[in-house]
């Protein structure tokens, strides 16, 4: 009999490439849709749980409570579900969260200090108190079930996503630098995330927070150069912090800031990145 997979948020571009890949498998994906039920949830042997609104917006008042609720309400559905499923339950649940987590900086210290699932320090803002709440709803299930949190870089891949985005410029022929380009960026390519997912669900042993970033962190001014090059942009210029913050308020510290983060639970126990280079994940 085939395992069944059920999938929150599988429209987006994650949920889909997660879906294709394990139908291919040889599991059964079953969509969890905004009004699935407890029945839904029984019925399946791993939840996948990627539902939330995008967080590349201005954070108004309003954007703020969608963006905290689609993560959060649907995490603790999905929980009281569970609990109340009794011997019917899932095995595993793997839910999204990111590494936004982690205290945040421009990039200009001397000697980087570098994040992983040990360390207990955690960035006071709206989206480091929107995964801390996302994760605990979560984590409340591991005394019932295995659950294995996925703290997400931005993931890269040709196929659209956040690189469609960043990439709209640069098609243009404009290479924009934002600031000192000097702030970290976390990254991962759709593949290594495939990957890395599928790692989690065939090692029984693999539970408890997860960094999905690649090892080899880049930069803002990085990611500049490997988009110009791939677009054959011909004007280059720097963006002002100013400007960015001016028009995205809040969330400017989405692409002003960043994170270092290292991988080092799934380096533990043995899983290896493919992607090696960020140019590789955009070609």
């Amino acid at each position: 009999m085939r395992r069944v997979i059920g999938i929150t948020g599988i429209s987006g571009l994650i949920g889909k490439t997660l879906s294709n890949r394990f139908s291919q498998s040889g599991f059964e994906i079953k969509s969890l849709s905004r009004n699935f039920n407890q029945e839904d949830v029984g019925e399946c042997d791993i939840i996948i749980n990627l539902a939330g609104a995008s967080i590349n917006q201005r954070w108004t008042k309003i954007n703020r409570a969608i963006i905290l609720n689609s993560r959060v309400e649907t995490t603790k559905k999905i929980k009281e579900y569970i609990k109340k499923c009794g011997t019917n339950r899932p095995s595993l649940l793997i839910s999204a969260s990111a590494v936004g987590i982690y205290p945040d900086t421009d990039g200009s210290e001397i000697t980087p200090h570098y994040y992983d699932e040990y360390s207990i320090e955690k960035a006071d803002n709206f989206l480091a108190g929107v995964c801390e709440s996302w994760e605990k709803e979560a984590l409340e299930l591991k005394t019932d079930i295995r659950v294995a949190i996925i703290r997400l870089g931005v993931v890269l891949t040709p196929k659209g996503g956040a690189l469609s985005k960043m990439a709209l410029p640069f098609r243009l022929g404009v290479a924009g630098t934002i600031g000192s380009g000097l702030q970290p960026f976390p990254w991962v390519s759709l593949e290594d995330l495939e990957r890395a997912v599928e790692f989690i669900i065939n090692n029984d042993e693999l539970k408890g927070v997860f960094n999905i970033t690649s090892p080899i962190l880049a930069n803002n001014r990085e990611l500049t150069n490997v988009l110009a090059a791939r677009y054959k942009s011909f004007i280059k210029l720097r963006i002002p912090l100013f400007a960015i913050r001016t028009i995205l308020g809040e969330s400017s510290m989405l692409v002003t800031r960043g994170q270092y983060v290292s991988p080092k639970r799934l380096l533990e126990y043995g899983f290896e990145f493919k992607t090696r280079k960020l140019s590789e994940s955009v070609i």
